[in-house]
């Protein structure tokens, strides 16, 4: 059985737990009224006034003036999605999250009806566990849920991953809504077909078929789907039949670290902008330093007067070097032809790896090894010469290793110190 566990509106909800002030108030998340950036978040009632991912903050005070407006505060939803994290893996070992509840990142689940809450959403996988057992087993996590983290999550429970996610979009909060194994088609058949992950054209093509909920897409030939839309059409077609079987990703491959910034005027000096992108390079370098990681992809997107333009790309070799992350970044924002002003911009590193161990040369040849030498001496100073010894080359061909190289004690001159 899998349970997914959903947060609807999770950043509005992370603001009312830190003040009760703000939950009788309506919340637009992103910053002030009159800017041109996009909304990052909001609540339950401004989205009852019309506003949807991905609307700018000067349309949604046009549509919900009455919206109390402040800023996002990203480090604080993290850490509170962490607490999550921490009372899930309590009831499974295997916890896949998936974090929603900003509006305008490049995702193509924001896209679909899943996103239009913008939730954290968490997937459990329970194993085996029957659904009667289940039920009173998930019942109980959502009770710790409540007591721990002061959310009240909406819980769908299902034999795959595709109906418990839907069915924890459509329960209403601090609720479960369990479906059974040979009612997963039924569940499913009135639903929308925007629950797909598709493309805005498929989805026009298929309304244009008069199909617009999961069952009537299910009730098609899929050789007819086929011949419409493509290979491609026969994941989602699987989906409707609630017969697909999704493995969870406990730990998404993709991360990402990201900076971006809106500008009060549209600038176009390109040199203010390359000044931006350089401490921007620097800054993700230092973190990827720190924490151990390389980026293999890079994305800037610059938000222009005209249309937002974007360009990417994948290193042969991942890397956290300050230098080679600001020549790509440099090189990426070469390719943008710069015909109007530029009102925002974003830098974001992905697919983070974490750093391959380097092994250190023992012999006197490079700078690395002059480093080496000297943590030697170091160490020499400290515990007394004749307790360190390293290898020199003598004969680098010789056809007998142990004849190539000869070991010499590692010696601390004090008059040096």
């Amino acid at each position: 059985m899998i349970a997914c566990v959903n947060l609807p509106y999770f950043a509005a909800a992370v603001e009312r737990r830190s003040d009760d002030k703000l939950k009788q108030r309506p919340l637009a998340i992103g910053g002030h009224s009159w800017e041109a950036r996009p909304v990052y978040a909001f609540s339950q009632e401004v989205a009852h006034r019309g506003v949807s991912p991905g609307m700018s903050l000067r349309l949604v005070n046009v549509l919900s003036p009455e919206s109390h407006f402040l800023p996002a505060a990203k480090p604080q939803y993290g850490r509170v999605s962490a607490e999550v994290v921490d009372v899930l893996t309590d009831f499974s070992d295997t916890v896949e999250p998936q974090e929603l509840w900003h509006s305008f990142a490049d995702s193509d689940l924001r896209q679909t009806a899943h996103g239009r809450t913008l939730p954290a959403r968490y997937c459990l996988d329970l194993d085996s566990l029957p659904l009667a057992e289940a039920r009173s087993f998930v019942g109980e996590l959502g009770k710790q849920m409540r007591a721990k983290t002061q959310l009240a999550p909406a819980i769908g429970l299902a034999q795959n991953k595709f109906t418990a996610q839907v069915a924890a979009a459509v329960a209403r909060p601090n609720h479960l809504l369990p479906v059974a194994t040979d009612n997963q088609a039924d569940f499913l058949a009135n639903r929308s077909i925007e629950f797909l992950s598709l493309g805005k054209e498929t989805l026009r093509r298929l309304r244009l078929l008069g199909i617009r909920t999961l069952g009537q897409l299910a009730a098609m030939p899929i050789t007819a789907l086929k011949e419409q839309f493509g290979a491609e059409i026969e994941p989602a077609y699987r989906l409707t039949q609630g017969e697909a079987v999704e493995a969870l990703q406990p730990d998404p491959k993709k991360q990402q670290e990201a900076r971006s910034h809106w500008f009060e005027d549209p600038i176009e000096d390109g040199q203010v902008l390359t000044a931006v992108l350089r401490q921007w390079a620097d800054e993700l370098a230092t973190l990827l330093q720190k924490s151990g990681f390389q980026a293999r992809t890079l994305s800037l997107t610059l938000n222009c007067e005209a249309d937002p333009q974007t360009e990417s790309v994948t290193l042969h070799q991942p890397t956290m070097e300050t230098e080679r992350l600001t020549a790509v970044v440099q090189e990426l924002f070469a390719c943008f032809d710069l015909t109007s002003g530029v009102l925002g911009m974003s830098l974001a590193i992905g697919d983070l790896l974490p750093a391959t161990a380097r092994q250190l040369t023992f012999f006197p040849d490079t700078a690395v090894s002059a480093q080496l030498q000297h943590t030697l001496e170091n160490l020499a100073a400290k515990y007394g010469n004749g307790r360190f010894i390293q290898p020199a080359l003598v004969e680098h061909y010789h056809p007998l290793p142990e004849r190539r190289f000869q070991l010499t004690p590692v010696l601390h001159d004090p008059a040096l110190a």
